[in-house]
């Protein structure tokens, strides 16, 4: 059978077996062992105990839980109810304020925690019923938590990006760089776009201001905000700051930010036994659920790219390479990874398709960290487009039953967020400075 037809094989295999309800850190392994003996390649089996122990003992992925940790101590604390509320206030009466509170508060939290689907449960419960009871659009609340909630992703630090470096032999630190740019652009632009939205059509966004609003003056609010935001974005700037100054490594800043979350827990009175016993579980749950995938895609990688997976790939994108130039071959990567974001788990896919991606845009010389940044752009979008948004389904899941929300909502809602996504990456692609200005000019 040959490499072309056993690599399309494995891939709808997992793909059929998602849509199914498999859960991938299963499916993945049992893809790779089902067609190592279908093939007699049996062989390929003994590679695996080494890729195990490479990715058991990166020092980079100690990261994950670190930050992971940092996130859920600041959830514990409930900063994300304090920050939203004194964002809300500080938006006065702008057009769409739950709105633009909701995109800044997304971007803050997203870089403390990193976990989509921490962000979006947050989110959901906390700025959607605000945004309901003060009769906003459902479509454009739906698609502004759920697209805020995926900047997670992209704006370092980023579980994503800390995943992604030490697969695709990439430094965590340039990947950070090399994304915040773009974060940041996307998050401009979901603020920008709001706001225009909700001016010209206020009907969109009812005015809804908090009441002690309109009686605070200047130096209320400013307390308010050196009370409320203050904490968590010195924490978010004292993280990242330190892996700019060249102090502390991404893994070393993470264990920074742990600590500084645990301050920021005692200020507010909520560091107790109870908390800290909570998230060391739920942390340990969520690290292993991530790398769970990541050891059942280790063994999918070996197996696909023992069956000659890997060679029928590279060998497809070189000779669009040399018809259409470099812009085919990274589009094709690019769909590959984007279609394939609609049907199963970003960590899945990083883990299955940066081991063969690397290796193509090494022998094409392409910029590893401009393509790492497109590729974890892309992947961010994918999460939130319909008709398989995972995003979607996480925020229906929580969404209260009366408030006559759809999935149709949701999805018209997420559109236009996904459309503004699609012009950063092109930007990134015309303008590679956007990506590789800030690593270059700092490491």
């Amino acid at each position: 059978m040959s490499g072309a037809i056993l690599s399309l094989s494995m891939i709808f295999t997992v793909v059929f077996f998602i849509l199914l309800g498999g859960h991938i850190a299963v499916v993945l392994p049992m893809t790779g062992l089902l067609f190592a003996f279908l093939t007699g390649r049996t062989a390929l089996i003994s590679f695996i105990p080494d890729r195990f122990f490479g990715s058991m003992t990166s020092f980079s992925l100690i990261a994950v839980p670190l930050f992971v940790f940092m996130g859920i101590i600041l959830e514990k604390a409930e900063i994300a109810i304090k920050v939203y509320g004194a964002l809300h206030k500080l938006m006065g009466k702008l057009p769409g304020s739950l709105l633009l509170a909701t995109t800044i508060f997304s971007i803050m939290f997203g870089a403390c925690t990193g976990v989509l689907g921490a962000i979006i449960v947050s989110m959901g419960l906390i700025a959607l019923p605000a945004m309901i009871s003060a009769g906003y659009n459902k479509e454009l609340s739906c698609g502004t938590i759920c697209a805020g909630s995926s900047l997670g992703l992209i704006i370092p630090p980023s579980i994503m990006l800390v995943i992604y470096g030490p697969t695709a032999g990439v430094n965590i630190a340039e990947l950070f760089f090399a994304c915040f740019i773009p974060g940041v652009l996307i998050g401009v632009l979901f603020f920008i776009y709001i706001y225009i939205k909700c001016y010209l059509n206020p009907s969109l966004a009812p005015f809804a201001i908090i009441k002690e609003e309109s009686i605070m003056s200047r130096l209320e609010k400013i307390k308010l905000f050196i009370s409320s935001v203050l904490p968590t974005l010195a924490l978010i700037v004292f993280v990242l700051g330190s892996i700019l100054a060249g102090i502390a490594s991404p893994t070393e800043a993470a264990a920074v930010g742990s600590v500084g979350a645990l301050v920021i827990s005692a200020l507010y009175g909520k560091l107790n036994l109870e908390n800290i016993k909570q998230s060391c579980w739920e942390t340990t749950k969520i690290t292993a659920f991530i790398m769970l995938i990541v050891l059942g895609a280790s063994v999918f990688t070996t197996m696909f790219m023992g069956l000659g997976g890997s060679n029928f790939l590279t060998e497809l994108v070189l000779r669009i390479q040399s018809n259409t130039g470099t812009f085919g071959a990274i589009f094709l990567l690019l769909t590959i990874i984007f279609i394939l974001g609609m049907f199963m788990d970003w960590i899945g896919i990083l883990m299955i398709f940066v081991p063969i991606s690397v290796p193509i845009v090494n022998i094409l010389g392409i910029d590893k960290v401009w393509f790492g940044t497109l590729f974890c752009m892309v992947l961010t979008i994918s999460c939130i487009t319909p008709p398989f948004a995972y995003t979607a389904f996480y925020l229906k899941g929580i969404v209260p039953k009366n408030s006559g929300i759809t999935l149709t909502h949701i999805y018209r809602g997420l559109i236009p967020f996904v459309i503004l996504q699609i012009i950063v990456v092109i930007l990134v692609y015309l303008f590679p400075e956007l990506s590789t200005w800030l690593p270059n000019m700092m490491l």
